[in-house]
């Protein structure tokens, strides 16, 4: 079994395993559009600026954000994602870094996290959180979707290292209470809270959670 080192560098661990699975990763089928993506688009304003967190290789969501006319900032910590991205959706910006390091204020009326922040661990999550908020303008909307626990109550800090596509890296499940413990206390009120099973060649079967915040 692999394990978790307390001393474990978490993004360098996911920054490499994301770099060598890039070109994979961009021949994949990602399967169907997660729950509550046409809502959250709807609630946005024409042309409106969104931040993708995590956006990968821009498919399939930074490239229908644009198609739908947004303006869109994609970040990933992997180089390869990026590089791939740019080709991938010329119309969007993409930039290297780690949701980790947010620094923006007030700039985007909607953030959009597909499959990202479950690569953070609580202390992390928890920090990006904050950041996230920052980001957002007032009565701005958050996309959230991640995989949930399978059992309430069960531990979700063990096996939190996983291989996918060959490699190994951090992912962690977090449960609804967790995710509006964090948020709530932030100003953000849950608008949306969809849950369904989904199923792909790559991931396997997953608990999808998928949540719809604004910033009052």
């Amino acid at each position: 079994m692999i394990t978790l080192k307390d001393n474990l560098d978490i993004i360098k661990l996911n920054k490499k395993a994301w770099d060598s699975a890039a070109k994979t990763y961009n021949q994949e089928f990602h399967g169907k559009l997660h729950t509550l993506f046409n809502f959250f688009c709807s609630k946005l304003p024409k042309e409106g600026g969104v931040l993708d967190l995590g956006s990968g290789t821009g498919i399939p969501y930074a490239k229908l954000l644009i198609d739908k006319g947004f303006n869109v900032i994609g970040i990933d910590v992997s180089a390869e994602m990026i590089k791939i991205a740019r080709k991938n959706v010329p119309n969007a910006k993409f930039e290297e870094m780690s949701m980790t390091n947010l620094n923006y204020k007030e700039k985007f009326d909607g953030i959009f996290s597909s499959y990202s922040m479950l690569l953070l661990n609580p202390q992390l999550f928890k920090e990006t959180a904050k950041r996230i908020v920052q980001a957002l303008k007032k009565g701005g909307f958050f996309y959230l979707s991640l995989n949930g626990p399978w059992i309430e109550g069960a531990d979700l800090d063990n096996d939190v290292i996983v291989e996918i596509m060959g490699e190994k890296m951090y992912s962690r499940a977090y449960s609804k209470d967790e995710i509006l413990r964090i948020f709530i206390p932030l100003g953000m009120r849950l608008l949306k809270f969809d849950r369904e099973i989904v199923t792909s060649e790559v991931f396997g079967k997953e608990n999808m959670n998928t949540y719809i915040f604004t910033l009052d």
